[in-house]
């Protein structure tokens, strides 16, 4: 059994995608504005920067249950549990893997610093707004282009997909058109249509934020 403790955020949804996807059991234990801070000092060993998501995984038989944070992490630990979505030839893993930090280091971060100066700041800082929302463009038009070459971001379906799907799903709320990205529309109805993407969706249809 994986216990998963997360909000709703894109982090929490690309790991019960992820889950979904290897038929794993789980349980999501919310992380709310009300329990957050107990959670973070329960959690704490596991986690130095009392960020989420985290996975405990009690599935071997030991002591203690194998912890991971940081949602890249995770996927790759699942990865490589299951054997699935991570390819094993050494090209093709790195392939997957340049993808996967390439959503950690530029889709994750500046997307969500896009949504969080375009609806969350208290004030207004234009500055932050044209940086943010036109690097965000411009990561688009860099996935736009390897999906124009690709049915997937590395070639098959992958761990990759899975991370960056949640971040780009909502495109139109950065001032976005269909008709500017047609192949990552085309890549996001792929994914829509996976079992695992709208069951890891419905996994967190409950909680609150």
């Amino acid at each position: 059994m994986i216990e998963l403790y997360g909000s709703l955020t894109p982090s929490t949804y690309m790991i019960t995608i992820m889950l979904e996807e290897l038929e794993l059991r789980y349980t999501v234990f919310p992380v709310t504005k009300e329990n957050s801070e107990s959670l973070e000092l329960e959690l704490s060993k596991f986690s130095p920067h009392h960020n989420f998501p985290i996975i405990l995984d009690r599935s071997k038989m030991q002591d203690s249950p194998i912890a991971i944070f940081e949602p890249s992490a995770i996927l790759m630990y699942l990865a490589e549990k299951s054997g699935q979505f991570m390819p094993k030839k050494e090209a093709e893993r790195f392939e997957v893997l340049q993808w996967l930090l390439f959503e950690n280091s530029k889709i994750g971060p500046i997307f969500g610093n896009t949504k969080h100066f375009m609806f969350h700041a208290t004030e207004s800082v234009p500055y932050a707004l044209k940086r943010f929302n036109n690097e965000t463009k411009r990561i688009c038009s860099i996935i736009e282009k390897q999906l124009g070459e690709n049915k997937f971001l590395a070639g098959e379906y992958s761990i990759a997909d899975i991370a960056a799907y949640p971040w780009i799903k909502d495109y139109e709320r950065f001032g976005i058109t269909e008709n500017e990205i047609p192949n990552i529309c085309n890549w996001l109805s792929r994914l829509n249509k996976r079992k695992a993407t709208q069951a890891g969706w419905e996994s967190l249809a409950n909680l609150k934020e």
